[in-house]
């Protein structure tokens, strides 16, 4: 073996018994005390990552559960990204795809670490251009959803979800939520119903007027007046303006 496939193959013999100790053993000629230094650096980095994304989580595990829990996300995954900031998203796709649930799991584990994702991805979203958000002075033309909002929705109501609320089993109805950012860089939530998700549905893919908002409305509920449509979907979309869910088309 040259030298170069050596200093490969002691590189690779490092990550692998980072990562997993258990399985992989020490490199040849490093020793322990020294290894056990970037051991816990490595492990308590990705699992500080991961206590700091989903608190809420962390609260329904014991201590050792998490703790086995974070080790067995860093041993197992191949992340796709090399940066910190893609910690919590590289869970959501370990949990997703890779990760077998057992008992010590609660039901609505997915649906709770998806829920804190998408608040820190929200928190931390960049916009692709300057947005223009209402104020009580300006007409409304067109408006569309801000790039700071995302819809979701969950059989479990995870904005509920705490030390003293563990629901065993999903609701009966699906719970949608518009999960947000403000100009104050405040991350808040709005509890949505199915006629406020269509609205923003079509707004998340084109910027509409109020006319317009009613009109395709009203296909899907064509029982319904148009005139209560458009009364009903002008009042919702000022206060979704007010939030800075919605902002105005520039």
């Amino acid at each position: 073996m040259s030298q170069e496939n050596r200093f490969i193959e002691t590189q690779l013999a490092f990550i692998r018994h980072i990562k997993d100790p258990e399985t992989n053993p020490l490199p040849e000629g490093v020793e322990d005390r020294r290894m056990n230094i970037y051991r816990d650096l490595f492990f308590n980095n990705v699992k500080g990552f991961l206590s700091n994304a989903f608190p809420v989580l962390e609260l329904m595990y014991s201590e050792d559960d998490w703790q086995k829990l974070a080790r067995t996300f860093f041993s197992k995954h191949k992340s796709q990204s090399p940066y910190f900031v893609d910690i919590s998203k590289e869970f959501i796709e370990f949990l997703s795809n890779d990760y077998e649930m057992s008992d010590i799991d609660p039901p609505f584990m997915l649906e709770l670490a998806h829920y804190e994702w998408l608040e820190l991805s929200v928190n931390v979203r960049k916009e692709s251009r300057i947005q223009r958000y209402w104020r009580e002075s300006d007409g409304i033309a067109k408006v569309t959803l801000s790039e700071l909002a995302t819809l979701a929705s969950y059989r479990f109501p995870v904005h509920l979800i705490g030390e003293d609320y563990k629901p065993e089993e999903p609701g009966d109805d699906y719970v949608h939520l518009v999960v947000y950012r403000n100009t104050d860089n405040e991350v808040n939530f709005s509890l949505l119903n199915v006629a406020t998700v269509q609205m923003l549905s079509l707004l998340s893919e084109r910027s509409m007027s109020i006319d317009e908002i009613a009109e395709e409305m009203h296909k899907a509920m064509p029982q319904v007046d148009k005139s209560v449509i458009a009364a009903g979907a002008e009042s919702t979309i000022k206060s979704l303006l007010n939030q800075q869910v919605l902002c105005l088309d520039n």
